[in-house]
């Protein structure tokens, strides 16, 4: 059969002009299937989606609710995405989608367990994401269903590779694959120690307890005891708000440490540059929740910032401790404080450990790059080669990439299950709070989806 579809290939090369590359390369029809859109703070979501239109794939986007628009990400507005999405109604009137893309553990759970798609779903392939709290809080059982009907599963570091396979998911069904950012849009610069100025400290998360925000603030105010010209800039939101809050005006740090809820892309990316150290001391909740890798230590990575963060699930596999930026144990003030003042008064490693957190997040966490990936992982998971551009698209279907009709034949999806609670990360890579529309900002996994809620199953 192998044979027989390549002499296919083969034929219609010479026969039509059409180059190998060409056929191996024609569009896919990919499905996204995300709890809240637009997302503020799954900007590593986002990142795939305009990559695989970028590449000419035809992406599709299902969402259980509408996002708010505040906080929208230019490439919303780009790349006309909220032309084309479709919320709450599952689309099962479109036949023509090769792959089901879930953004989360409970995304795939919810349309894996739906036995009114089951059929639908067995025409196409599944692949599941896991990014967070949807596989460190996992009960033993959750996802045995899952494994069995979904035909691929994408942890986003090799630390929830292991869980996974530890919860009885198949090896062979597993690729490790990282979420990207894009670096061009982080511009490097070298960071030197100020002479007359304030050394600026920042974290950009959701202000949730897997963060450790409380221990970077008690660690700022030991460091600030000797070294006065300090500021801590906190950018982002959440249900920790009102505890640090009260916490620093306890340390009496309120002309020191400024919490400055969510702030847009462009003005995140200003906020970095006049930044020197980024702290994220994550820690593992008492839920057990763990974030994969956050996307913002990528990005104050690819702007030269020198990143401490701890020795907390994949963040190792991020940052090489001395080299690329540093990591200490989690839930450690002393450890913390110490390593602050280390960088302090170590400014002559700034421009070498800056250079090395860039080529290590250009090298091994860049878009395109991992775009790549993401495509030779689907064209092996669908086995054959698409022989031709699928540009007729289902009449009533919009495709986002060629902007062709509107998909509107849908089926109601009801949500029978319970919302899930304070989940972080990419659902987490971080997904927090179900509830709540936030996450670090563009963090893996740790965006609360709020998937299912006040939603209709198909009928």
């Amino acid at each position: 059969m192998q044979l027989y579809k390549k002499v296919i290939i083969l034929l219609t090369v010479l026969l039509c002009g059409t180059s190998y590359e060409q056929i191996v390369s024609a569009p896919l029809n990919i499905l996204f299937v995300v709890g809240r859109f637009p997302s503020p703070s799954q900007t590593f979501i986002l990142n795939i989606i305009t990559g695989l239109i970028d590449k000419g794939h035809n992406v599709f986007i299902f969402s259980f609710h509408q996002g708010e628009l505040r906080y929208a990400h230019p490439n919303i507005k780009k790349y006309k995405l909220l032309d084309h999405v479709v919320y709450k109604k599952f689309p099962t009137r479109s036949s023509h989608y090769d792959i089901v893309f879930c953004q989360f553990g409970g995304l795939g759970k919810k349309i894996l367990e739906n036995r009114t798609l089951s059929q639908w779903l067995s025409k196409r392939k599944v692949v599941v994401c896991f990014r967070g709290s949807d596989i460190t809080t996992a009960d033993p059982n959750a996802y045995k269903k899952v494994f069995k009907k979904g035909d691929l599963f994408l942890p986003v570091c090799d630390y929830f590779r292991k869980k996974l396979i530890a919860l009885g998911c198949s090896v062979d069904k597993i690729v490790v694959h990282y979420s990207a950012i894009d670096c061009s849009k982080f511009f490097f610069a070298i960071r030197q120690k100020p002479e007359n100025d304030s050394i600026h400290l920042i974290s950009v998360c959701r202000l949730v307890k897997k963060k450790g925000l409380d221990y970077a603030i008690k660690a700022f105010a030991e460091v600030s005891k000797k070294h006065t010209q300090l500021h801590y800039d906190v950018v982002g939101e959440g249900p920790e708000r009102i505890y640090l809050e009260l916490l620093i005006r306890q340390l009496g740090l309120q002309d020191k440490i400024t919490l400055h809820g969510w702030k847009s892309q462009n003005d995140i990316v200003s906020m970095l540059n006049s930044a020197h150290i980024f702290l994220l001391p994550s820690r593992k909740a008492s839920d057990g929740n763990e974030e994969g890798i956050a996307n913002a230590l990528k990005e104050s990575m690819a702007m030269g910032l020198i990143s401490v963060a701890t020795w907390h699930a994949g963040t190792p596999e991020l940052i090489e401790d001395g080299v690329s930026g540093f990591l200490v144990p989690e839930k450690n003030v002393y450890k913390l404080a110490n390593t602050i003042d280390y960088i302090i008064e170590h400014p002559e490693i700034w421009e070498s450990v800056g250079l090395a957190g860039r080529k290590k997040v250009k090298d091994e966490f860049e878009t395109k790059q991992s775009i790549v990936k993401l495509e030779k992982i689907f064209y092996t998971l669908l086995g054959t080669l698409k022989e031709t551009h699928n540009n007729d698209m289902v009449n009533d279907e919009k495709v986002i990439s060629h902007g062709e009709d509107v998909l509107d034949g849908e089926e109601d999806i009801e949500d029978d299950e319970k919302d899930v609670e304070d989940d972080e990360e990419d659902y987490g890579e971080d997904i927090e709070d179900d509830e709540e529309d936030g996450e670090d900002h563009g963090e893996d996994g740790e965006d609360v989806e709020d998937y299912g809620e006040d939603v209709d199953y198909v009928a």
